[in-house]
């Protein structure tokens, strides 16, 4: 039996949960993280030292969302009124909230709403050593080119389905960056979570990079080759870190990259936003569809901090919709 202050803990399920929890960390001497959304259990818990505590709101992943922007019908009657008034905040939009003006089904101008006004894009192609110039294809694109171009704004989220080009956009501008100087280097994150239905490999051979490398992949692909991905990591530019290992950690002029941010929780992305120092970014890629455990469907930190900083100076968010990358990849959103 568990007491507490000469207490029994009051006869229910969450008590044979603790219980159990507090006999292992006893018994095994190990550290025992109680992990729960249901507040009462939390504050049970919390009486026991042998015990730490991590309490969360759970996050229903089919809310809306906010997308980063807005489609909006005009006539040319609004139209005249919104060029003759740009501070005038006729569309109600959110700070740093794009808005597609719409005639006839056909997008006529693209605007962001600053907090003050409302303003034109201000976005650059990229002329990229490997893909050569890289520019929007689609409307949402844009929109990212403009926010990842907009230094104003240092913590961004996109997301998008597969091939939406959500982290191929931001890889190559963030290696524009590098190379003009513009930051020293990229941070590149990515949680170690195996995709959902796999077989877990065990513990990889080598070194620290060695066990890191399967993780930084996609940026080998960006690249051309693992080659030149190693010549950039012992270079400096990109430093590969574990989540687990950003605690206590600081940047300075550089960029944090958070790939696959889907599988993060609350607690993760506000750990990743601490670590962010002078002259430095966070961007966070994902697609909260795609998580691989049941944890960051209840527990997401994209969703957490959309919902959280939306309208906040500092943050913007697009959603990708369309799918670039060619016509087999489109066919796994038909998958039900």
């Amino acid at each position: 039996m568990i007491f507490k202050d000469k207490r029994l803990l009051p006869n229910h399920p969450d008590s044979l949960i603790i219980a159990e929890a507090v006999l292992m960390a006893k018994r095994d001497k190990h550290v025992i993280r109680f992990t729960t959304s249901d507040l009462a259990q939390a504050l049970l818990a919390k009486q026991f030292p042998e015990l730490i505590i991590d309490y969360y709101q759970e996050t229903n992943l089919k809310e809306n969302l906010w997308k980063g922007y807005q489609e909006c019908p005009v006539s040319d009657t609004t139209l005249s009124n919104l060029y003759e008034n740009l501070n005038n905040n006729i569309f109600n939009a959110t700070t740093n909230e794009y808005i597609s003006l719409v005639q006839e089904n056909k997008i006529i101008d693209l605007l962001k709403w600053t907090g003050n006004a409302y303003d034109n894009l201000k976005y650059k192609d990229i002329k990229s050593d490997f893909f050569g110039t890289v520019q929007p294809r689609n409307t949402q694109q844009k929109m990212q080119f403009d926010l990842l171009q907009n230094r104003n704004i240092p913590v961004k989220v996109f997301r998008g389905p597969y091939g939406s080009g959500k982290t191929f956009l931001a890889l190559v501008h963030a290696t524009h960056y590098i190379k003009f100087h513009k930051f020293d280097r990229m941070i590149y994150v990515r949680n170690n979570i195996e995709v959902a239905g796999t077989q877990h490999l065990g513990a990889l051979p080598g070194e620290e990079i060695d066990k890191l490398l399967p993780y930084v992949m996609p940026l080998a692909d960006h690249f051309g080759s693992i080659d030149v991905l190693q010549d950039n990591i012992m270079q400096g530019y990109i430093e590969p870190i574990h989540l687990g290992f950003m605690r206590g950690r600081s940047f300075n002029n550089s960029i944090i990259f958070v790939d696959e941010a889907e599988n993060l929780t609350t607690d993760n992305v506000k750990l990743l936003l601490g670590r962010v120092g002078e002259n430095s970014e966070l961007w966070l890629l994902g697609d909260e569809s795609q998580t691989d455990s049941d944890l960051f469907k209840k527990n997401n930190g994209i969703a957490s901090i959309i919902s959280s900083l939306k309208g906040e100076p500092l943050f913007g968010t697009i959603e990708l919709q369309k799918t670039e990358r060619g016509a087999v990849a489109q066919l796994s959103a038909k998958i039900k």
